[in-house]
């Protein structure tokens, strides 16, 4: 089971051009959120999700499973297909995530992560690296309803040369064993930081979730999206 509510570690893009872009290359952050908790899948344990991130301008569909290597370190997968595909690149990404139990503080949990991604642009054939990134992790369980997350990392766009500082902050509340509502601030140093609602609805509780959300980015004209998801968690092997 994950750090206090079961969730995938992956990407949710937002879908206006720029900002599609932006999301195939911070690889694997958490769905249904995009801040990063510190949990991982137990050894030989993995989820695999699925969502739809749609725009008023594009349309994108994720796949991304991820599995437990040893307890406490996860590696993870996406495959983003982007459309119209004429106008929009396709993504892909790999995550590797260090979340051990006795790394924790007063109740504090840590991990970090590394990610790497490659784009492939509709006019071009193959696929170019364009991200590499690493991200501190951090959640807070304030009570048994609610929990914090907090992010702060790095990354290099590889194809313009620029370095920028990441961050995330999440709040969420489990008002019940099948419901799980967060809201979240994510953003760059170089980019407007983007605003996230979403609700969970486990259909069965921390195995089978279906998730909605919506997002918009600050001082970003026709940047709303819409997201619409499903995650498979506790698949052993």
């Amino acid at each position: 089971m994950r750090y206090l509510i079961s969730k995938a570690q992956s990407t949710r893009a937002l879908l206006a051009a720029p900002l599609l872009t932006l999301s195939c290359l911070t690889a694997h952050a958490g769905r249904p959120l995009a801040t990063e908790d510190a949990g991982t899948n137990a050894q030989a344990q993995c989820q695999v999700e699925a969502w739809v991130d749609s725009s008023s301008t594009a349309r994108s569909s994720h796949l991304a499973p991820a599995c437990g290597l040893i307890d406490g370190l996860e590696l993870g997968f996406e495959l983003i297909k982007a459309s119209p595909k004429d106008e929009q690149a396709q993504g892909r990404a790999a995550a590797l995530k260090w979340a051990p139990e006795w790394l924790a503080w007063q109740g504090m949990r840590f991990g970090l992560k590394g990610s790497t991604a490659s784009q492939k642009d509709p006019s071009e054939t193959r696929w170019r690296q364009a991200n590499l990134a690493v991200l501190a992790i951090s959640s807070l369980p304030i009570n048994p309803q609610w929990t914090a997350h907090f992010n702060i990392g790095r990354q290099r766009d590889k194809l313009v040369g620029v370095n920028s500082t990441t961050y995330g902050a999440a709040l969420v509340w489990t008002p019940h064993e099948r419901w799980m509502v967060f809201g979240e601030l994510t953003g760059t140093d170089k980019t407007p930081a983007t605003e996230t609602l979403g609700v969970r609805w486990w259909l069965l509780p921390d195995t089978l979730g279906l998730d909605v959300t919506t997002s918009r980015g600050n001082a970003t004209p026709d940047s709303a999206a819409w997201g619409l998801g499903l995650g498979w968690y506790g698949i052993h092997f």
